[in-house]
């Protein structure tokens, strides 16, 4: 009875005993499990006989132990060199895409103890990618482990690292094909992030040399039924490109273009495309509809994008999370301030409970870190005051934040947050016929790709008609 006796609360709850309240009510058998088997293993982080148990745990549970080995100080070294793999970090953006909360909590664990895993990750992969030329060839390693990688980095903020990982995943792709037009348009998302806008450009021009092959090969399998996923496959890299270039063109403030592309786009999709694909794209004419100041356009778009992320991901994530900011930056367009300040709380609420206090520090936090400034800069209530407030500001972060700071590059982009606002006494019921104030995220329907398909017919009518 000795190891049950070591186990004790484990016996309890799973015997359905009572002895300890506070275990019983509020945690699982698993998860005491996990705390257990982290907590042993910090006590003793040499034993190779726990190092080499974690390496044959299953997935899921080998992705759960690594997160819970965040705030053990003993269990650095050990969780940083397990994650500098970059094909299980591959294998977990894979498997667990819907919800990589363990990994960002992994990302800023180690950053807030001087320990960068997305450099680790591009040191590693440079390696994988030396050691595939020189052997002909790994079982597990392709391209796409640099593109998932890369595309998890972006959509993070690590924007340095992510652009670095993509820049070698280029290489590895085949040249001049779909492969290589996928890995562009994730590497033309990171340099446009980061405010690498001319070196954006040149990607942006490949790709549009490109374009024309891959959408030529959808039409020739177009009426093909053996490549009936192939062409959907093509189709849904087309709306991508199609989205990426309308990020661009928002960046370089060509509202009108970026509107057109991100259209586009959304026309191209099928209620078979990836969920997320269409959050990101419906998200992106919000912006573009925001900026045009087209008000109504932009709250139904956010609203459906909403919906789709309470059903696909749910209204705890970090995805409506960032959604509801996007929501706060329309809202404070529309001059509705204190709406606007209301659903930015709640976003912020919902990162403090997946990212707890960690996610306060600016240099590894989640979501928009300028938003700040952009209600300081609004409030000033005029336009070349607020320029003037953005203008001290970044000056300030340059002087106390390395070039690459993840605020300094948020910071950068807030002229063109701040070409959105009109700083006028806008009423919301007056906006392009609808209340924008109205919009309340917690009634917003959940709705599914296939529901928001079934209301695409009334954008696209909208976008036919103008």
């Amino acid at each position: 009875m000795n190891h049950v006796a070591k186990f004790w609360p484990l016996s309890d709850v799973h015997l359905g005993r009572n002895n300890s309240g506070l275990v019983f009510n509020s945690k699982t058998l698993y998860r005491l499990a996990i705390e257990a088997t982290t907590r042993n293993f910090s006590n003793n982080p040499r034993c190779t006989a726990y190092r080499e148990a974690i390496d044959e745990l299953p997935l899921g549970i080998r992705f759960n132990v690594l997160s819970e080995m965040c705030d053990y100080p003993s269990l650095v070294d050990v969780q940083l060199k397990i994650l500098s793999d970059p094909l299980l970090i591959s294998d977990f953006i894979r498997n667990f895409s819907s919800d990589l909360t363990p990994l960002v909590q992994c990302l800023q664990w180690l950053e807030s103890v001087k320990k960068s895993l997305p450099i680790q990750l591009f040191r590693q992969y440079k390696k994988l990618i030396d050691e595939n030329i020189r052997t002909g060839g790994l079982s597990r390693f392709d391209y796409r482990c640099g593109l998932r990688i890369g595309t998890f980095l972006t959509e993070t903020g690590w924007l340095v690292e992510a652009i670095g990982i993509l820049q070698l995943t280029q290489q590895h792709a085949q040249f001049g094909t779909a492969e290589e037009l996928s890995v562009l348009r994730q590497l033309m998302r990171a340099q446009t992030l980061a405010g690498k806008l001319i070196n954006a450009n040149k990607t942006y021009d490949r790709m549009k040399r490109m374009l024309g092959k891959v959408v030529q090969q959808r039409l020739m399998f177009q009426n093909l039924p053996e490549k009936e996923r192939e062409v959907q496959r093509l189709q849904d890299l087309q709306a991508g490109v199609c989205h990426a270039f309308s990020l661009y063109h928002f960046e370089d403030l060509n509202l009108i273009d970026s509107y057109e592309y991100g259209m586009q786009s959304l026309s191209m999709i099928s209620a078979r495309s990836p969920s997320r694909l269409l959050v990101d794209v419906l998200r992106q004419i919000a912006r573009a509809c925001t900026g045009s100041q087209m008000y109504a356009k932009a709250a139904c778009m956010l609203k459906f994008a909403i919906g789709l992320v309470a059903h696909e991901y749910g209204r705890g994530s970090g995805l409506y999370a960032e959604t509801l900011e996007d929501l706060a930056i329309l809202l404070l367009a529309c001059n509705q301030v204190s709406e606007s300040v209301d659903v930015y709380a709640d976003a912020q609420h919902i990162y403090m409970q997946l990212y707890g206090a960690r996610n306060l520090l600016h240099s590894i936090a989640q979501g928009n870190l300028a938003y700040g400034l952009y209600l300081q800069a609004y409030v000033t209530g005029r336009r070349d005051r607020a320029l003037h407030h953005v203008t001290k500001a970044v000056e300030n972060y340059k002087r106390i934040l390395p070039p690459d700071h993840r605020m300094l590059t948020q910071a950068r982009r807030l002229s063109v947050i701040m070409d959105l606002f009109t700083f006028g006494s806008v009423a919301g019921s007056d906006l392009d016929g609808i209340n924008v104030v109205s919009i309340n995220h917690k009634e917003i329907e959940a709705l599914s790709v296939r529901e928001v398909w079934a209301h695409f017919h009334e954008i696209n009518k909208s976008y036919n008609d103008e």
